[in-house]
């Protein structure tokens, strides 16, 4: 099967991907058939889209070698586990290793389906999970880095929302407490 997803989608579940943890199955980024993409590393989720067609079922991916950033599209072959980075013209300008991961992914849609916005006075965010939204944020709008949350209240989960021009993609973040 060949997996294509954009580089914005693709760079931002890498930074919310788990890396080394002992649920093997979150060390990946999982390509559903609804063409939705997700990663989380337990703490928090992110969702983004993927342009794969006739996926039938979920596919966790686990990319390892050195991070490339210069590419525009990705095609993940999952049966060769060559990963091609390929250029506007759709040109390989690199190539990664990757492997199939068997497990089950959590199913990151029932949080999400679950959130309700609530008004809170206060709530508090671990700092360096909010620089991380503001990268992904940045991946895909780089001129006006805006990002949309919606709290859940003081303890429930809040969803960051962020867009640009080819896409769109949502970090769930789990509030910590003060």
């Amino acid at each position: 099967m060949i997996l294509t997803v954009s580089k914005n989608a693709l760079l931002s579940a890498m930074i919310f991907q788990a890396k080394g943890d002992v649920r093997y199955y979150l060390n990946g980024v999982c390509f559903s058939p609804d063409k939705k993409l997700y990663s989380t590393d337990g703490h928090r989720a992110f969702i983004g889209e993927h342009t794969t067609d006739g996926l039938t079922e979920q596919i966790i991916v686990a990319i390892s070698g050195p991070k490339v950033t210069k590419f525009e599209t990705a095609s993940i072959d999952t049966d060769t586990g060559i990963v091609s980075y390929l250029d506007e013209n759709g040109e390989r300008t690199s190539a990664g290793v990757c492997k199939v991961v068997d497990g089950r992914f959590p199913d990151i849609e029932r949080v999400r389906a679950a959130h309700e916005s609530k008004p809170v006075d206060e709530i508090g965010f671990n700092a360096s999970y909010l620089a991380d939204i503001e990268k992904a944020a940045r991946l895909y709008n780089p001129q006006f880095c805006g990002v949309r949350i919606k709290p859940g209240g003081s303890t429930g989960a809040a969803i960051a929302e962020f867009s640009g021009a080819f896409g769109s993609g949502q970090v769930i973040i789990m509030p910590m407490r003060l």
